[in-house]
Parts: structure tokens; C-alpha cells; sequence
């Protein structure tokens, strides 16, 4: 029988009132059209979020062939709030201009009210807060 590995979980303190936040976006190709912009941008739309001022991580994921979510950790709302507002934000949105109805996207912003649990290296908020590892 093998024997199971042993790993320490651990959790973070956040400050009192954090102002990291997660922001959770979606796309939801809904014809065509949509289905092939999602597909050609989605590595270029990861990478120019990651490289953001003030964006820590992106995570991304397949739901199914026609829809994937991200979740990214900003060091502050200010600071996602610049990424907006920005030439690359513009760029991604001129496609969702010229065809309304070829997406359906989402988000939604979350500020942490506690700490999530982790293991190994940080991830999440962990990377935002790595020195407070409980």
C-alpha cells in the first residue's frame, strides 16, 4: 500500500480591511463569430491581465467548449479600475462593439472577508499576502 504524502495546510491573515480584491469574469460565446474570437484572444487576453499593474495572478478556465471563466487577484479595486480603463481593455471590448449578441460576458468583483485555505506555494490571496501565513 503506498504511503500518502504528507503536506501542511495553511491559511492567511488578512489586514482588518483588505484592499486586494478578486475580480471573476466570464465569456460565453453564444454563435459562431464569438466562439472564434473567444478562442484566438483568450491566451492574449490571460497574458495582457497578468502583466497589469497591480494584477498578482489570472487564473483561467474551461467550462465547457463555448464558455471560460478567469479569476484574477489585484493588489486594490484602484488598481483594476486603471486596467479598465486602459488601451488593452478598449481592444478587447472594439469585438463586443461591432458584435453585441456574439457574447454573452460577466464579472464580478469580491473583496476577501477571510482567509481561503492553501497548500505548498501560495496561490490566490496567498500571493498577495504571502508574509502572513498562519
Amino acid at each position: 500500500m503506498a504511503s500518502a504524502k504528507r503536506y501542511s495546510i495553511y491559511q492567511i491573515d488578512l489586514p482588518e480591511r483588505p484592499e486586494a480584491v478578486v475580480f471573476i469574469n466570464g465569456f460565453l460565446a453564444r454563435d459562431r463569430a464569438g466562439f472564434f474570437w473567444m478562442w484566438k484572444n483568450l491566451l492574449w487576453i490571460r497574458n495582457t491581465t497578468a502583466s497589469a499593474t497591480g494584477c498578482l495572478q489570472v487564473k483561467a478556465g474551461i467550462c465547457r467548449p463555448n464558455e471560460v471563466v478567469m479569476v484574477s487577484y489585484w493588489r486594490s479595486e484602484q488598481d483594476l479600475k486603471q486596467f479598465f480603463q486602459g488601451k488593452s481593455h478598449q481592444q478587447m471590448m472594439q469585438f463586443v462593439m461591432k458584435h453585441p449578441n456574439s457574447l454573452c460576458l460577466y464579472n464580478e468583483t469580491y473583496r476577501p472577508g477571510h482567509s481561503g485555505k492553501y497548500s505548498h506555494e501560495p496561490q490566490g490571496m496567498a500571493t498577495l499576502y504571502p508574509g502572513l501565513a498562519k
